[in-house]
């Protein structure tokens, strides 16, 4: 499948790299505002880069697109894509609200696209895992679950960097690493009823949110509090709580290094099995499964249905966080 990347920053390189040995992705393509700069990125991928997203929409020998182009274009690039004849992977979050993801969502199926959506976290072995843990029943009826995914790499960033801004990123660190979380927690758990958030600016100055935490509530009763910061070194966690059992997943570094998960079960005896879970290129594997999924190969794991819930409680979060309140997702 030829597919163009369009936004070549950090994240974009990093989708090139994890896809440059695959079988079933094949990038020829880059879109970048800075495309004259990047003569040596493109000899070593073999793409061709070009400054203008409607190049590669015009373009007949082109079969998919991957967006990583700022979170605000999301929805608007989606539909432009699939009109266009294309395929889409589009980077998380898929919105910033429920109704550009409703109508990106809505324009895929009248067109019989499959959206993948960059929530490669699913395939972290200690997550899959956990996973089986609680939908096999070994830790009971689910009770609450805690997480928190904290790292603070963007600090040498200006504070006029779009992963600041309210427009580009309103949930602060939510918006690129919170809502991972919270796809975890859709996948396992499903829709939200509400949700209350607050968001500081503690570390670091205004406008700049370094710190946030939110509790949510499922429709089933299920409780939840996922936390973010971007002003402390790394800090990984996934924790869920039963009435026979709990189970954590943990992890000491980045996507980009190469250091095992870390998984603790605790049984009804309070035995606890600690296992670890070597890194793997979740990147590709993601983007591998959405390309199976495209040739009826099987199913992608992350539904429609879970991409709208997600981003139900993102915009919750947002909207809470700002409005001191608690807001209700379903009445």
């Amino acid at each position: 499948m030829k597919t163009a990347v369009i936004g070549l920053g950090w994240w974009g390189k990093v989708i090139v790299k994890s896809l440059h040995d695959s079988k079933k992705i094949n990038i020829t393509h880059g879109v970048d505002p800075f495309a004259d700069k990047m003569d040596d990125f493109a000899k070593e991928y073999a793409i061709e880069i070009l400054s203008d997203y409607s190049q590669v929409l015009e373009n007949k020998n082109i079969d998919a697109i991957i967006l990583a182009t700022p979170n605000k274009l999301h929805h608007e690039h989606i539909i432009l894509a699939v009109n266009s004849g294309k395929q889409v992977f589009c980077e998380k979050p898929l919105a910033l609200s429920v109704d550009g993801a409703k109508k990106a969502l809505d324009v895929c199926a009248k067109n019989n696209i499959i959206l993948g959506l960059g929530h490669e976290r699913r395939y972290e072995p200690a997550m899959k895992r956990l996973f089986k843990y609680v939908t096999e029943g070994s830790i009971g009826k689910v009770l609450h679950v805690e997480t928190n995914f904290s790292h603070d790499l963007f600090k040498k960033l200006d504070n006029n960097n779009w992963r600041f801004s309210s427009e580009d990123a309103p949930g602060g660190g939510f918006t690129a690493r919170g809502i991972h979380l919270t796809d975890f927690m859709v996948s396992m758990f499903g829709r939200a009823k509400r949700v209350y958030s607050t968001m500081s600016s503690i570390a670091y100055d205004a406008p700049r949110i370094d710190t946030m935490a939110a509790n949510i509530e499922f429709e089933n009763g299920i409780t939840g509090i996922v936390s973010v910061s971007i002003a402390t070194p790394f800090y990984g966690r996934f924790t869920v709580f039963g009435d026979k059992g709990w189970v954590e997943a943990r992890e000491v570094n980045n996507f980009e290094h190469d250091d095992p998960g870390e998984l603790i079960y605790c049984d009804s005896n309070g035995k606890r099995t600690v296992t670890n879970h070597a890194h793997t290129n979740t990147v590709k594997e993601n983007f591998e499964s959405w390309a199976d999924a495209i040739i009826g190969n099987s199913s992608y794991i992350i539904t429609p249905e879970q991409m709208i819930a997600n981003i139900e409680i993102f915009e919750a979060i947002i909207r809470s966080g700002s409005s001191k309140k608690i807001i209700d997702i379903i009445n």
